[in-house]
């Protein structure tokens, strides 16, 4: 079975790799099974589960999430989570802000994490993490932390694991969805990143939005009547199965629940979904779900800016 230095020996011949595009690395595409690339792919919880695959250790990750929230819950629900007393080969989970988690009690909201690989004397940490450094699509660096950044650690059970997990299955739900314009009605089907929906320049009125396992539920604000009902069904014929009323939309809303058959084996995915105003080159930046952390504000768009394009992938 692995050890901690182990974990810290793979983790650290990976510094100095970058992810290219948008991204876009090895990990990631090891992770979802094919070249994810996109805002919504951030990769520092990715890393971690890659390294401790790569040691034979994967069942010492409870969780194998690309959520830092999810993963560090994972180790609070095998009583394996620490707020203190960190050493070497603990998974360290970081917080931006003092926004306490109501996932994982007792702790703030985990917006990074990465591997701690020593103690420094004046207390402070030497970290191995990926998806940080200054370059916008992230690297694997070498970083000095302080308590001050840490959220909890999660301590893996190095001296009595199991024998080691495969790896995760690649089977990523897809999201397909459609939208409908003001000039051109009705659009072709797009599934996950393979495209956008939507024609540049022409307000969305309507979306229907569908998966192939789990569940969604999603509405839009109209920029005349405001926030729509939410809309859990599919179809371009039945009102009732898409969301919008044939208005100029501004905002959308997007929220998956993971099934029980995914969580099951230890995955969990939220709507990642991002849009792009009239008249602009680029999109916004992802929202997933309807969460209000980390800048986000719970939906996509602006209001009083109608959209003309929208991308969703789950993630």
């Amino acid at each position: 079975m692995a050890n901690a230095n182990d974990i810290i020996r793979i983790a650290q011949n990976e510094i100095g790799t970058y992810a290219s595009a948008v991204k876009k690395c090895k990990y990631n595409t090891w992770y979802y099974g094919y070249e994810a690339s996109g805002w919504g792919y951030d990769w520092c919880a990715v890393f971690v589960c890659w390294v401790f695959n790569q040691a034979g250790a994967y069942d010492l990750i409870p969780s194998h999430s690309a959520s830092c929230g999810y993963m560090a819950k994972g180790f609070q629900d095998e009583g394996q989570l620490v707020t203190s007393g960190y050493k070497a080969g603990d998974v360290v989970f970081f917080h931006w802000s003092n926004e306490r988690s109501t996932l994982v009690p007792g702790t703030y909201v985990s917006d990074h994490v990465g591997i701690i690989k020593s103690v420094n004397s004046d207390g402070s940490y030497q970290t191995i993490e990926g998806n940080t450094g200054g370059s916008a699509y992230g690297a694997v660096l070498e970083q000095t932390r302080y308590n001050s950044q840490i959220s909890c650690a999660g301590r893996p059970d190095y001296s009595g694991g199991s024998s080691p997990s495969p790896s995760p299955s690649t089977s990523v739900p897809d999201v397909i969805y459609r939208v409908r314009t003001k000039n051109r009605g009705w659009l072709p089907e797009v599934t996950n990143l393979e495209d956008y929906a939507g024609v540049e320049n022409d307000p969305i009125t309507d979306v229907a939005i569908k998966v192939t396992e789990g569940s969604v539920w999603y509405r839009v604000h109209s920029r005349t009547s405001g926030w729509l009902g939410k809309i859990t069904g599919y179809s371009t014929t039945d009102s009732s199965k898409y969301a919008g009323n044939g208005t100029e939309i501004d905002a959308i809303q997007i929220y998956y629940t993971t099934p029980d058959s995914i969580r099951n084996k230890g995955r969990v995915y939220c709507a990642s979904y991002r849009v792009s105003p009239i008249g602009s080159t680029s999109y916004y930046s992802n929202q997933i779900d309807d969460d209000t952390s980390n800048g986000m504000d719970g939906y996509a768009g602006a209001l009083g800016k109608s959209m003309d394009k929208l991308q969703i992938s789950l993630v």
